[in-house]
């Protein structure tokens, strides 16, 4: 029977991995208190929970989130840590990546993005992406190029239009002259 406690923390578990977009997995082996204070300092303006939970209970919280739990329980060994992402989930992988390279204690494991798991390389590939802020504007300016050439385009059909129209009218005007 298992004890309020736990059912709480599996329901918390559950709520968070349904809200994340990202789901990261680390193993804290080795990292201080101060040191676990920091990452979370540093995750905290990313809108990230930090959250160390028996593998157990993380099991029982992906399974009833709906999510592999084949997959998910490779990644659920030793002592585990998660960060929930909630809205960005390039600058959390950011924060995390460079956190465990300069630590050289903290190991990602892999994640679960979406429902997708993933492993710690393309965890580190995700930390590469630009913000999405610098996407939204190359989208932009892709879009803007576009449309900027398909103006340039119709503007030279048009003054090809108005010289022909204007060359005919001179012709016509030349011959009616002549008459």
């Amino acid at each position: 029977m298992p004890t309020p406690q736990k059912v709480t923390a599996v329901e918390e578990l559950t709520d968070k991995m349904r809200r994340a977009k990202l789901a990261v997995v680390t193993d804290y082996r080795g990292l201080s208190v101060r040191d676990l204070a920091a990452l979370r300092r540093s995750l905290h303006p990313h809108q990230v929970d930090y959250t160390i939970a028996k593998n157990t209970l993380l099991r029982i919280a992906a399974r009833n989130a709906d999510l592999g739990s084949d997959a998910a329980d490779a990644l659920l060994a030793g002592p585990t840590a998660v960060a929930f992402c909630y809205d960005d989930v390039v600058q959390p992988s950011k924060a995390i990546s460079d956190f465990a390279r300069t630590s050289r204690i903290l190991t990602v494991r892999g994640g679960m993005l979406g429902s997708v798991v993933i492993g710690a390389d393309e965890i580190t590939r995700l930390a590469t992406l630009p913000p999405m802020e610098q996407l939204r504007a190359e989208a932009v300016g892709a879009i803007g190029g576009a449309l900027s050439q398909f103006v340039g385009v119709l503007n030279g059909l048009l003054q090809t239009v108005v010289g022909t129209l204007e060359a005919q009218v001179e012709k016509q005007g030349g011959e009616a002259a002549a008459a």
